[in-house]
């Protein structure tokens, strides 16, 4: 299928303040007829900051005046690379989807492609089935009721818990998130002006930011986030982020640090709380069951079988 004749596909490491307004147009229209968000936080930061050489944004652009009608984020940074990929619903089927794949895959050769699709939305396996895509990997949202009761946290007797200093954390913070997510294909990436970024931004809160200490090191923390209610849904808490240092583990500061932004959570009265986690990650998940989290959605991420395989094309 080639595109339509008024449409040009473009590939850029920023982009314009009319563009970013387009695509946020298109993300809505998108949200509003999928029931999910196509992009998530990295993309939207990329957007408003500009990518660096590893993520691009590639835009297709057609009509008049020329808005984007179809946007694909790339992220070249880790061993697989990462895209998202949306097209407005007015100009679905029309090739615009196909070209993106076929322009991602061509900027990402010979690097093996991978596809985010959130919410797992129809219009998303339907796409895979159309590429020959198969599903490789799950990532889970989990809610519960943030009223649901809690046990009170309990910390070995070398431990402190408080909140996170901005300036004072940020470079000890960074290096105990990279070792708390080594093996974590996104998380483990997080720079420091990744995370300077994220404290910019309207929601982060550092009261909400809990590290545990021990011996005036950081070993653990755990990140919340609030959103804000909108005009379909009320205010949502999230376990943005919580980790453990790797010679913390066994001390049982998951679950502690869990509960302690839980009951910080619950104490801002929102109604619910969310969180991601990968489908596979069975002990995390189980922890998660266990203090009343249950499955909401589902985030599918899509790639070409025979690349599993390491065969060539």
């Amino acid at each position: 299928m080639t595109l339509p004749p008024d449409v040009r596909i473009s590939v850029a490491d920023r982009v314009t303040a009319a563009s970013r307004v387009s695509i946020r147009e298109l993300e809505l229209a998108a949200l509003a007829l999928d029931g999910t968000a196509p992009l998530d936080d990295q993309v939207r930061l990329d957007l408003d900051f500009g990518a660096p050489p590893s993520r691009r944004h590639l835009l297709a652009r057609g009509g008049e005046p020329r808005h984007v009608v179809g946007y694909a984020h790339l992220d070249l940074a880790s061993a697989d690379a990462t895209a998202h990929v949306v097209v407005h619903p007015d100009h679905r089927r029309g090739g615009i989807g196909s070209e993106l794949f076929s322009t991602l895959a061509a900027e990402s050769a010979p690097t093996r492609l991978r596809i985010w699709a959130h919410g797992d939305p129809s219009v998303g396996r339907a796409f895979a089935d159309r590429l020959g895509l198969t599903r490789l990997r799950e990532l889970w949202q989990m809610r519960r009721t943030a009223k649901m009761p809690l046990d009170a946290p309990t910390y070995p007797s070398d431990i402190t818990v408080r909140a996170f200093e901005p300036d004072r954390d940020d470079k000890a913070w960074v290096e105990l998130n990279a070792a708390a997510f080594a093996d974590h294909p996104e998380q483990g990436r997080m720079s420091l002006e990744d995370l300077r970024r994220r404290m910019q931004q309207e929601w982060f809160d550092p009261a909400g930011f809990f590290v545990a200490e021990r011996s005036g090191e950081l070993v653990g923390f755990h990140w919340t986030k609030v959103h804000k209610a909108t005009a379909t849904e009320p205010a949502l808490g999230e376990v943005h982020a919580i980790g453990v240092h790797p010679a913390a583990q066994g001390l049982g500061l998951g679950k502690a640090l869990t509960s302690t932004g839980l009951s910080h959570l619950s104490g801002l009265g929102v109604g619910e709380v969310m969180l991601y986690v990968e489908a596979d990650n069975h002990l995390a998940v189980a922890l998660y069951q266990r203090l009343g989290f249950v499955r909401h959605t589902v985030d599918v991420m899509y790639g070409r079988p025979w690349e599993n395989l390491g065969h060539e094309e």
